[in-house]
């Protein structure tokens, strides 16, 4: 199986060195851009699996780039940034990116994040497809059968394309709205916690309720004929979520 291929946008170029040289010992093909404008012809011309993008870019804002790529492919993106403030954390992840780390950071903890990410996502994901969550530390379960599908409220699924339809309408989703949708309709009628839509998202050591909640958000604009007042994603408050 190939390596996976990492695309680093940063410009500091002792810690895009550091990261790439970590990620290259770890089995990672790496390439970097110090600019955002250079990072984006890089995804469009390298095909990276996943993207480490900095906020903070000499000539464009970092939060443009994850706005543009995610325009274009559900590449898997993950934040890095010295943006502590919450807004901004939020900011990122309103636009669509899957994941965030702050500086300072550890490396080890970055390349954990990045394959967790990647085993989420079927083949590596990047431009290629779409992928669908496998629990962490566990065996991958059994592939959908040709032509399954999942239906409630509205919404059609067919997992085995990575296809979603709202009202007929095909819609189209970043690998992690398609893993936390696919689970709300696996409990289509009940209440998928918290605790297993972080799960099946971000793997079991995730904590962070901002991520979930944002991805809510996101997922509700696409669904959601009034994101503003959801009748198909309510929140269950003190529990989870509930979908139709």
């Amino acid at each position: 199986m190939p390596a996976h291929k990492l695309l680093i946008i940063e410009d500091d170029t002792d810690l895009a060195e550091a990261i790439g040289k970590k990620f290259s010992n770890s089995g990672f093909e790496v390439v970097c851009a110090t600019e955002g404008r250079h990072g984006v012809q890089l995804a469009e011309s390298e095909r990276p699996d996943v993207v480490l993008l900095d906020l903070m870019l000499p000539d464009v804002d970092g939060t443009d780039v994850c706005r543009h790529l995610r325009q274009r492919s559900a590449i898997p993106i993950i934040i890095v940034t010295a943006r502590t403030e919450e807004a901004e954390r939020v900011a990122g992840l309103e636009i669509g990116a899957d994941d965030y780390v702050t500086k300072p950071f550890s490396l080890n903890e970055l390349v954990a994040r990045t394959r967790a990410l990647l085993r989420r996502t079927q083949g590596g994901l990047g431009v290629r497809s779409l992928g669908l969550a496998e629990p962490s530390g566990e065996a991958a379960p059994p592939g959908p059968s040709p032509g399954e599908e999942l239906s409630a409220a509205g919404i059609r699924m067919d997992v085995a394309g990575h296809r979603v339809a709202v009202d007929d309408q095909e819609v189209s989703l970043t690998p992690t709205e398609f893993r936390l949708l696919k689970a709300l309709l696996e409990h289509a009628g009940k209440v998928a916690t918290r605790q297993q839509l972080l799960e099946t998202g971000w793997g079991s050591a995730a904590e962070d309720s901002h991520l979930l909640e944002v991805h809510i958000a996101n997922l509700r604009a696409k669904v959601e004929e009034n994101p503003q007042n959801p009748k198909r994603i309510q929140t269950i408050r003190g529990f989870g979520y509930r979908l139709g």
